[in-house]
Order: structure tokens, then sequence, then C-alpha cells
């Protein structure tokens, strides 16, 4: 019987945090719909909708690993479904976005989960003797470089839908335009925190390189005993 590791302890309890929250959620949000009618209901059913929808994406990656056998790091998992409950069930679903910093604090771990993808990524297509020959240093930039990109081709998504009339770069504040610098802080203030995101990671796994240059497959690609 292999030995369970802490971070997959850690991630198993929140998996049943989440997904018991978001059941109860449930479960009270269709009692609503079905004692109210007309518009109260309409958003009833569509609330519950999106907690079903949140419920199987924070699960599925779960599920597929196991299907597919496939060894799923706990600490990328965890930084993920933390993502999904703060933005999809927390953010949209309960409008925990009005929250001071909420939205930066999720593009930090956003910046964290894209870091460890990319060290992922870089395990999987680099091989193993090349590896040890390249500099802990250099990887770890490559995973901030990767994690930046990514947060600014996001940024990118959202400036697209603000052009049909959205506002998910905040350039608008009671209905009316900012200008100048306010209207920068929102994005600029998403690509920080994305970038400090990445750059904490990196510095967990330059460290961890440094140690043993090996880590990058063990940590993502095998269990540890």
């Amino acid at each position: 019987m292999k030995k369970v590791s802490i971070n997959e302890r850690i991630l198993d309890y929140w998996l049943i945090f989440v997904a018991l929250s978001m059941i109860v959620s449930l479960v009270l949000t269709l009692k609503n719909a079905l004692l109210t009618s007309g518009a109260k209901a309409q958003s009833a059913w569509f609330l519950a909708l999106e907690i079903i929808l949140g419920l199987v994406i924070v699960l599925l990656p779960k599920y597929i690993a196991k299907k597919a056998q496939v060894y799923l790091p706990p600490l990328l998992y965890l930084f993920f479904a933390l993502f999904i409950y703060g933005s999809v069930y927390l953010g949209t679903i309960y409008h925990f976005y009005n929250v001071p910093y909420w939205d930066k604090g999720l593009h930090l771990i956003s910046g964290a989960l894209l870091g460890g993808f990319a060290f992922s990524a870089f395990g999987a297509l680099v091989e193993k003797d090349a590896i040890e020959k390249i500099s802990p240093f250099f990887i770890s930039m490559y995973s901030v470089a990767f994690a930046v990109f990514c947060g600014v081709l996001w940024e990118f998504y959202e400036f697209t839908c603000d052009s049909f009339g959205m506002n998910l770069q905040r350039y608008m504040r009671a209905g009316k335009l900012l200008a100048g610098r306010a209207a920068l802080m929102d994005t600029m203030g998403d690509l920080f925190a994305d970038f400090l995101g990445a750059v904490l990671f990196a510095i967990f796994a330059y460290v961890q390189l440094k140690r043993d240059h090996h880590w990058i497959r063990n940590f993502f690609f095998s269990k540890q005993n």
C-alpha cells in the first residue's frame, strides 16, 4: 500500500470541503427555485446550473486522471481547485468579486498555477538527461515568462469582451468611463498579481531544483512515497 503524501491529504480534505459546500448550496438553491416563481425562480435555476458546472469543473480532473491512470500533481490540483472555487463559485455565484482585492488574490493563485504548469510541461517535453544540464535559474525564469504570457493573453480576452459592452477590465465605474491611470489600475494590478504568483512558485521550484535536478520529474510525474 502506497503512502499518501501530506499534499495529497490536504488536497483530499479540500476537495471534500468544496464538494460538500457546493452540494449544500445546490440543495438550497433548488429549494428556492421550486418555492418561487417568475424572475426569482429563473434566476435560481440559472444559479443551480452554475453551481453544478463549477462542481464538475473542480472534480473532473481527478476523475480523468483516475480513469486514464495519470498522476495528478496534488499541489497543482490544489491551486486549480482554489482558483475555480474562488472565481466560479464564490466570485461569480456569490459575488465575492465585490470584496476588495478578491480578483487580485485569484490572479496570484493563477500565476502560481500557470508557473507550475510550465514546470510540468518542461519536464514532459525535455529529456531527463537534458534537464540535468539546464540551469535551475533558467527553468525558473521560463516558468515566470510562461505564466506572465498567459496572463497577458487573458487581458487580451478581457479587452476583446469589453469591446462588446462588457466591463471585465473595470474601465467603467458607476456607468462612467475612467481615464488615465485610473483606467489602467485593474489591468496592471492583474498582471502584477500574475507575476508575483509566478515568481513565488518559481523561487520555491528553484530551491528544490538546486537541491535535486530530478525534482521536476519526482514532483510532477511520480507519486512520492
